[in-house]
């Protein structure tokens, strides 16, 4: 299922606008698809509006890359973070008018920043937290650090994003700045949540990396 997007792109002082862009339009092949933005296409004349703005020195060729792959990343976690969520609904049988209950999602939720910003955190959902802490990395130009992970998928994930959404920056990204220790403040705000799935989530210990510094 296509979807089309809008965004203006800022680089600096320099914005160009209604970038045209689109995820899942099947126009990708094989050979760049391990990259972050594999998956999201983006309209030619702002490519060459990009180019244009890197052979007049107003940004660099980084300073581009570290953009599109930030833009194109986040598209695709919330395209595939919607998907994932459909398909799962479109699978599970019709539940029965007495069953409120959210059935545990066992799925990884995760918090990292960097050590040069330890209060912008990124709080994001994944099957394996390896693979895409090894996916994002390729869009940040320093290094991600895992501060905290549980099991509870994507209703712990919209749950923690509820929580914490007047620190929302932008996307998945939060920022901490002036909170004592972030890592605690997230890891109980998610033990809280997941007091419903006592049974479910027994087994399972978080991993606390202990508070952001900087």
């Amino acid at each position: 299922m296509a979807q089309s997007f809008t965004v203006h792109l800022d680089f600096g002082s320099h914005r160009i606008e209604n970038v045209a862009l689109q995820w899942g339009v099947g126009l990708g092949g094989d050979t760049r698809r391990d990259a972050p933005s594999s998956g999201t296409d983006i309209e030619v004349p702002a490519v060459v509006e990009i180019l244009d703005l890197i052979a007049a020195g107003t940004i660099t060729a980084e300073q581009a890359r570290h953009k599109l792959n930030r833009l194109t990343t986040a598209i695709n976690e919330q395209m595939h973070r919607e998907w994932g969520e459909m398909t799962e609904l479109m699978e599970q049988p019709l539940p029965r008018a007495v069953r409120k209950k959210i059935r545990f999602d066992d799925r990884w939720v995760y918090a990292i920043s960097t050590d040069d910003t330890p209060y912008s955190i990124k709080i994001g959902v994944a099957k394996d937290i390896a693979q895409r802490m090894k996916s994002l990395q390729i869009g940040s130009a320093t290094t991600l650090e895992l501060r905290w992970s549980a099991r509870g998928g994507f209703p712990l994930e919209r749950y923690l994003h509820e929580q914490f959404d007047a620190r929302r920056t932008h996307g998945e990204w939060f920022d901490f700045q002036g909170r004592p220790d972030p890592v605690q403040e997230i890891h109980e705000a998610a033990q809280t949540f997941l007091q419903q799935y006592a049974a479910d989530a027994a087994a399972v210990s978080p991993h606390v990396a202990g508070p952001a510094s900087g």
